[in-house]
């Protein structure tokens, strides 16, 4: 079990890095309602610039976003950038000994997981934040874009496999 716990830090960070992708690849927030679609783009949700997409039967307008970020995705995208690093040093420090490191590697790899698991839970808040941020209305109809829900998904997953041999390290001393 030692030795599969030893390499979590190395798939947290894949999991992260895929999450981290997936905000800026993918929708942030879709519109569907009968014939009419629409989306906002990655970007738009986190930076306030970005593209939106309007279509009604078989004519697409594509449009340049220019409003403001969501709060709570610019935190989620700083926790994410955040957690990288630590999760970075902490998938070296499995490989290589550092010896300043070694005693803060337990607590690098929390940090990193609590990081993760609070990015997560802020991405699946990203919906009704932006449309307050842009005083665009009522939410109806518009629901969070799929791949930034897999990338809420996944960086909760990779929170709690960072976290998991700092918390097992804990219950074993006592």
């Amino acid at each position: 079990m030692k030795k599969v716990l030893k390499f979590a830090p190395l798939c947290a960070l894949l999991l992260a890095i895929v999450a981290f992708i997936l905000l800026f690849a993918t929708h942030s927030v879709e519109y569907a309602n009968g014939n009419l679609k629409g989306w906002y783009d990655g970007p738009a949700a986190l930076f306030g610039k970005g593209q939106s997409l309007g279509a009604w039967g078989g004519i697409s307008i594509v449009g340049e976003f220019e409003g403001k970020a969501a709060w709570n995705a610019v935190l989620a995208f700083i926790f994410i950038i955040v957690a990288l690093v630590a999760l970075l040093v902490s998938a070296i420090m499995v490989f290589v000994k550092i010896k300043a490191l070694e005693k803060f590697g337990g607590l690098i790899a929390l940090i990193a997981g609590g990081l993760l698991l609070v990015a997560g839970i802020f991405i699946f808040f990203t919906l009704p934040a932006f449309f307050s941020a842009n005083e665009l209305g009522d939410t109806k109809n518009f629901v969070l874009g799929a791949g930034w829900v897999v990338a809420a998904i996944l960086a909760i997953l990779g929170g709690v496999a960072s976290a998991c041999p700092a918390v097992l390290a804990l219950v074993e001393k006592k």
